[in-house]
């Protein structure tokens, strides 16, 4: 699981990054929730979901860099704008074609500052 809340300092963000983007590797699925905001804390919902979903799907070492730092520059922005994220990484059961499956999840919700 990760929190941030105002973290300070590039480096801790540096390490968030790379708990974020090993979690968004885990992940086969992706829930991305945003507790209240305007137009500019949606737009940054949406480059998280963008960022992790690029993470995901990466292939190749090139492609898992390029996601990390969409990562890190959106973490970035959490940051500066004050926001709280949290991510955490669970099992759910999902209903597919060849009926129930246990699938890894990764949950992310950005919030105002508590």
């Amino acid at each position: 699981m990760l929190s941030d809340c105002n973290a300070a300092g590039h480096s801790q963000s540096l390490d968030q990054t790379d708990q974020l983007t090993a979690l968004a590797r885990e992940a086969r699925l992706l829930e991305i929730g945003l507790e209240s905001g305007g137009e500019a804390e949606r737009q940054l919902a949406t480059d998280l979901e963008s960022a992790l979903t690029t993470a995901m799907d990466a292939e190749s070492p090139s492609e898992l860099t390029q996601a990390r730092t969409a990562i890190d520059l959106v973490l970035g922005r959490v940051l500066s704008q004050g926001m709280c994220l949290s991510a955490e990484l669970a099992d759910m059961e999902v209903k597919g074609v060849l009926g129930m499956a246990r699938m890894p999840v990764l949950t992310a919700v950005l919030s105002a500052p508590r």
